[in-house]
């Protein structure tokens, strides 16, 4: 069987690769990039690992910053949107994006009340990852309409993740001990007033008590380096940002499988803290 079907898995053992990874792969072809033999096996051990966990379905969109080329990095893995950057964010192969805290960021095209199928008004969940440990109050990723129609993580101010999900008193924090921006972040809000965090898979104590301000998912595009507030950048963040996803809650075994598939991907590119 020709190889570019097959995809080599431990005990030696071949599957063929998943129709999603060979979809993303011909779009970042269309997108002027290309995707390695071994690129896509990564990948696709990455998809299968999604799917076997259940992430796959409850997650709307996932960003692999760290990629083989920048056409690679901006084609978004399961709904194939490309990014624009603006302002040059810096790629680095194999690694991250760079923002400049001031300018630069991506427009990942992904808006939520369009494009969320997991994610709705009423249930959201946003992870990034970071590869330089920083604090700062500003967005790693995020959009809104209003504070009553708002998704965003800054995954440390000081020692906390922060973000916003649909609530209208100031950011929700989670902390952490250590802190640390490195690694992957998450928060999420499944319906009610309660918001969970994560950090490396791991569930931080909950938010309670949260003014929820509605119920609609913002009508802008998603943010990679900075906050998209009614289509216009603010909380520019000078991270280096490696993975971003976003869709609907993961469960607790969930996030922990997630933040293990992710580290795996990151580890076979070198990308891992």
């Amino acid at each position: 069987m020709p190889v570019a079907f097959l995809n080599r898995v431990r005990g030696g053992a071949s599957r063929a690769f998943d129709a999603d990874v060979l979809a993303w792969e011909a779009a970042v072809v269309a997108a002027g990039g290309s995707v390695s033999l071994s690129r896509r096996v990564v990948v696709d051990q990455f998809v299968f690992s999604e799917k076997a966990s259940g992430a796959w379905a409850l997650t709307d969109d996932y960003w692999g910053l760290w990629a083989e080329n920048a056409q690679q990095a901006l084609v978004s893995l399961k709904q194939k949107r490309t990014a624009a950057p603006v302002n040059t964010p810096a790629f680095t192969t194999d690694r991250h994006y760079t923002f400049d805290g001031a300018t630069s960021y991506l427009n990942t095209g992904f808006v939520p009340s369009t494009h969320g199928v997991a994610y709705t008004g009423n249930v959201q969940r946003i992870a990034a990852y970071e590869r330089v440990n920083f604090s700062a109050a500003a967005a790693a990723a995020g959009c809104r309409v209003g504070t009553s129609s708002a998704i965003m993580i800054i995954p440390r101010q000081s020692s906390s993740i922060t973000g916003a999900l649909n609530h209208t008193a100031g950011a929700v924090n989670f902390v952490m001990s250590p802190a640390d921006s490195r690694g992957l972040k998450a928060i999420s809000r499944a319906g009610g007033t309660t918001a969970l965090g994560y950090d490396r898979g791991v569930r931080l104590t909950d938010v309670t008590g949260l003014t929820i301000g509605g119920s609609t998912a913002p009508s802008v595009p998603l943010f990679i380096g900075a906050y998209n507030s009614s289509n216009t950048p603010i909380s520019f963040r000078a991270a280096s940002i490696g993975f971003v996803a976003i869709g609907g809650p993961l469960s607790d075994a969930q996030e922990l499988a997630q933040y293990n598939a992710v580290q795996a991907w990151a580890t076979s590119v070198g990308a891992n803290v």
